[in-house]
C-alpha cells in the first residue's frame, strides 16, 4: 500500500490543461482580431460618409457665399445712395443756415457797431469827467501843500533862520553838497541793481534831506533879482497853460485814458513780476589779480569741479574762493529753530553750497582778495551760487550801499526760509556773544585756551570742542587776544 501510484487509466491531465488553455488564448486573439476588423471598417465608412457629408457642406456654404454676397451687394448700394441723397440734402439745408448764420452775425455786428457809437458819446463824458475831477483833486492837493509849507515856514522859519545861514556859507554848503549828491546817486545806483529795499529808501532820503535842506536854505534867503523875475514869468505862463489846458475836454479824457492806462501796466506789471524769478546781478565789474589759498596769484576766472569749505567758500582745483557779497554762519555755529531746538546751521549751509556744486561745473570772475584768498561771483551754470544761497535762507546778505543781495534776504527772512525759521545771528554777532559768555568765566577775563597737546594751538570761544578743551598742563595757558597767542608761539586750531 505505500509504494501504491494512481494510475492515469490511459488519460493525460497535463496535456489536457495545457490544450484548454491554449485554445481559449487563440479564441480571445481571433475576437480581438475580428474586433479590430470591424473597427476599421466602420472607420472607413464613417471617413466615406464625412467625405460626403463635407463636400454636400461645402457645395452649401459655397451656394449661401453667393447669395449673401449677392444681398450684401444689393444692401451696399442701397445704403450708399441713401447716403449721398442725405448728404446732399443735409448739405443744402447747412448752407441755407450758414447763409441765415452770416446775416445774423452781420446784422449782430451792426448792431453793436450802432450800441458803441451810441455808447462813445456816454464813455467819453465819463472820461472828461474823471479827468476833471483828477485835474481838481490835484489843483486842491496843491493848494493845501503850498498853504501847509507856508504854515511851515511861518512857524518853523525863526527857529531854522541859524541853521540857514550856516548852510548858506560857502565851506558847509559844499560839504552837504558833496554828501546830499553821493548819497543820492549812491541810492540811485544801487535801486537799480538791487531793487528798492529798506537800506536803499534810507539812503535816498538821506540825499534829498540833504539836498532839499541846502535848497530851502537858499530859497528862504531869496532869489537873487536875476533868477526870480524870469522865473516868476516862467512860473506864471505855465500856470496861465495848465488853467487853459485843464478846461478843455481832449485833455480831461486824455488824463482819465492815461490814468486808467497806467493802472492796468501797473498791475501787469505787479502780476507778472510775482511770477517771475527774480535775477540779481552783481554791480562789480573791475578785475585784479587775488591771491589763492596758498599764496600764488590766480587768474581773474577759473573754472573746474569745486568743492565745499564753508558756506560761503568753495575750492577749485588749489584755489579756494569766497563769495562776495553774502557771509555764512560759522561753520560750527548753531542757530534756534523756531520750535526753540538748536541746529547746525553752519554745517546746513556748507551741505548747501555742495549741494549746489554737485551738479555741475562751477566758473568764477575773481574781482579782490581777502586774507589771503580769492573773492569775487561763481556761478553754475547761468545760476549765481550766492544769490541761491541767499534766497534759501542758507547765508547772511552782506547789506550796504551797494549790496547785491539784500531785496533776496529780505524775500527769505518773508518766508522764514532756512536761517530765518528761527534766530540767527551773524557771524560778527556770534562771534562776540560767545566771547561774552566765555569771558564771565575765563581767568583774568581772557577766554582764549592755549593747549600742549599735540602742538601749539589755541581755540578760541566759539570753535568747534572749545568747551572740552581744558588748560591744566605746564605751558598751557590763557590769552586775551589771538595776537597774544601767536606771539607766543601758538597756532589757531581752526587753522591747524
Amino acid at each position: 500500500m505505500l509504494g501504491w501510484r494512481k494510475r492515469n487509466d490511459g488519460f493525460e491531465w497535463r496535456e489536457y490543461v495545457r490544450t484548454t488553455i491554449l485554445v481559449r488564448r487563440k479564441q480571445r486573439r481571433d475576437r480581438i482580431g475580428e474586433a479590430g476588423k470591424a473597427a476599421v471598417d466602420n472607420l472607413k465608412a464613417a471617413g466615406q460618409r464625412g467625405a460626403a457629408a463635407g463636400a454636400e457642406g461645402v457645395v452649401a456654404v459655397g451656394r449661401g457665399a453667393v447669395h449673401l454676397g449677392a444681398q450684401g451687394a444689393a444692401l451696399g448700394a442701397a445704403g450708399a445712395k441713401a447716403v449721398g441723397d442725405g448728404v446732399l440734402h443735409y448739405g443744402k439745408e447747412g448752407a441755407k443756415l450758414g447763409a441765415e448764420g452770416a446775416k445774423l452775425g452781420a446784422a449782430a455786428a451792426m448792431a453793436g457797431a450802432e450800441r458803441l457809437r451810441a455808447a462813445m458819446p456816454v464813455a467819453g463824458n465819463y472820461l472828461q469827467r474823471m479827468g476833471a475831477w483828477t485835474l481838481y483833486a490835484l489843483a486842491y492837493a496843491w493848494a493845501v501843500l503850498c498853504t501847509l509849507v507856508g504854515i511851515a515856514a511861518d512857524y518853523l522859519g525863526p527857529p531854522l533862520a541859524p541853521i540857514g545861514r550856516i548852510l548858506r556859507q560857502p565851506l558847509p554848503r559844499l560839504a552837504v553838497l558833496l554828501f546830499g549828491s553821493v548819497a543820492l546817486v549812491g541810492g540811485i545806483i544801487r535801486a537799480l541793481a538791487d531793487g528798492f529795499v529798506q537800506d536803499t529808501w534810507i539812503v535816498l532820503l538821506i540825499g534829498v534831506g540833504l539836498l532839499g535842506a541846502l535848497a530851502l536854505a537858499h530859497v528862504s534867503s531869496g532869489l537873487p533879482a536875476w533868477l526870480a523875475t524870469p522865473l516868476s514869468s516862467v512860473l506864471a505862463a505855465v500856470r496861465r497853460m495848465l488853467e487853459t489846458a485843464s478846461s478843455k475836454p481832449i485833455v480831461q479824457r486824455g488824463l482819465a485814458v492815461a490814468l486808467i492806462a497806467l493802472a492796468v501796466v501797473a498791475t501787469g506789471w505787479h502780476v507778472w513780476g510775482a511770477a517771475s524769478p527774480t535775477t540779481v546781478k552783481s554791480s562789480r565789474q573791475a578785475r585784479v589779480e587775488p591771491q589763492s589759498a596758498t599764496g600764488s596769484t590766480a587768474t581773474d576766472e577759473i573754472s573746474g569741479r569745486g568743492s565745499a569749505v564753508t558756506g560761503d567758500t568753495l575750492r577749485i582745483g588749489s584755489t579756494v574762493v569766497r563769495l562776495d557779497g553774502i557771509e555764512a554762519p560759522l561753520l560750527y555755529q548753531t542757530c534756534t529753530s523756531a520750535k526753540g531746538s538748536s541746529w547746525s546751521c553752519g554745517d546746513a549751509a556748507r551741505q548747501a553750497m555742495a549741494q549746489l556744486l554737485r551738479s555741475n561745473r562751477v566758473s568764477c570772475e575773481l574781482s579782490g582778495s581777502e586774507d589771503g584768498l580769492g573773492t569775487g561771483e561763481c556761478k553754475v551754470g547761468d545760476r549765481d551760487l550766492a544769490a541761491e544761497l541767499v534766497r534759501g535762507g542758507n547765508v547772511f546778505a552782506i547789506h550796504g550801499l551797494f549790496s547785491a543781495y539784500g531785496s533776496l534776504e529780505d524775500e527769505a527772512r518773508a518766508e522764514k526760509a532756512g536761517l530765518w525759521g528761527g534766530e540767527a545771528a551773524r557771524p560778527a554777532e556770534y562771534r562776540e556773544l560767545k566771547w561774552e559768555e566765555a569771558k564771565r568765566s575765563a581767568p583774568d577775563g581772557c577766554p582764549i585756551k592755549a593747549t600742549v597737546r599735540g602742538g601749539k594751538r589755541y581755540y578760541v570761544p566759539w570753535a568747534r570742542g572749545y568747551e572740552k578743551v581744558r588748560v591744566a598742563r605746564r605751558g598751557e595757558r590763557w590769552f586775551c587776544s589771538e595776537t597774544e597767542a601767536q606771539q607766543a608761539g601758538f597756532k589757531s586750531a581752526e587753522q591747524s
